[in-house]
């Protein structure tokens, strides 16, 4: 069993101006067809573009001062045990109370035009249209977990794991609702602000009733929380603690194993605040040099 720090997102689903082109267009036969004309032909039209708009926020900025030092104060002093987790919690515990906690992204903010809501169903007659807001969490507090089942006899490697993302859980997991709650109460902010409040027309999930006070928001946070498209960790570095700590070494080698390496994003014990792609290229043209270097070429 490794653990796994994914990125935990929430959804929300806004109707919007319903003369906006959204990729949701792009699921009529016409529409898409044309599109896909347009791009053989010229390279342009919406096959080629990327609208989302996002920022990463810190967590001082999201977070109320009072409901912030309430976080903090909350949290574990590091310590100088030799624990395996503690390097990953010293420095997981500088991103929230050093000047980190002002300067870096905490929150990511991803605004789309189309319908993100995994369990929003649009209405059925087509004719209106959405945009979604989503709020990721970069260093949640809980640590999912991923087995492979011995017994499995599949010959889909996917089949034969049991992944447990474990929202919420752990000691401070509490801390993780507390964030998405303020995290929620922001993006509320962003969308009734231009350019995006002249684009809105109501917000549709959640529902008014679904956020009427804070233990009602907190139960809508708790059933719609989903993994991001950024997990990491499931074959983190082992840093001091070695194969206490992780699966692989400093060079990417795992631990007990001659001449296997891992080189994605599994490698990296802690969330970054940015996407993960070019995080993973310089990654494997580090491993590639290594792998080079080792074999003496």
């Amino acid at each position: 069993m490794k653990s796994t720090d994914p990125c935990s997102a929430t959804t929300v689903v806004f109707e919007v101006d319903p003369t906006l082109r959204t990729p949701d267009d792009l699921s009529i036969e016409e529409v898409f067809a044309a599109a896909s004309d347009e791009h053989t032909k010229a390279r342009m039209g919406p096959l080629t573009t990327v609208p989302v708009s996002m920022a990463y926020v810190p967590i001082a900025q999201v977070t109320p001062a009072k409901e912030f030092e309430a976080i903090v104060s909350s949290l574990p002093a590091p310590t100088d045990s030799q624990s395996p987790s503690a390097e990953r919690d010293a420095i997981f515990h500088r991103k929230y109370t050093s000047d980190l906690a002002r300067s870096i992204g905490h929150v990511e903010y991803v605004f789309d035009l189309g319908n993100w809501g995994p369990d929003f169903v649009p209405d059925p007659s087509g004719t209106k249209k959405y945009g979604s807001m989503l709020q990721i969490q970069q260093y949640p507090f809980s640590r999912g977990s991923i087995h492979i089942r011995p017994s499995h006899t599949s010959e889909s490697l996917v089949d034969g794991l049991t992944v447990d993302p474990r929202y919420y859980a752990g000691e401070n997991g509490h801390l993780d609702l507390e964030v998405a709650m303020h995290g929620y109460r922001f993006a509320e902010k962003i969308c009734s602000a231009e350019p995006l409040k002249s684009i809105i027309r109501a917000q549709v999930s959640p529902t008014p009733e679904e956020t009427s006070g804070e233990a009602k928001l907190k139960e809508w946070l708790k059933r719609v929380m989903v993994t991001d498209w950024h997990p990491v960790g499931t074959c983190a570095m082992g840093g001091r603690a070695g194969a206490r700590a992780g699966v692989v070494d400093e060079r990417l080698r795992v631990y007990g194993i001659k001449g296997l390496r891992v080189v994605d994003a599994s490698v990296m014990p802690l969330q970054i605040s940015a996407h993960l792609q070019a995080t993973v290229y310089a990654i494997a043209e580090k491993a590639a040099h290594m792998i080079l270097e080792d074999a003496g070429l």
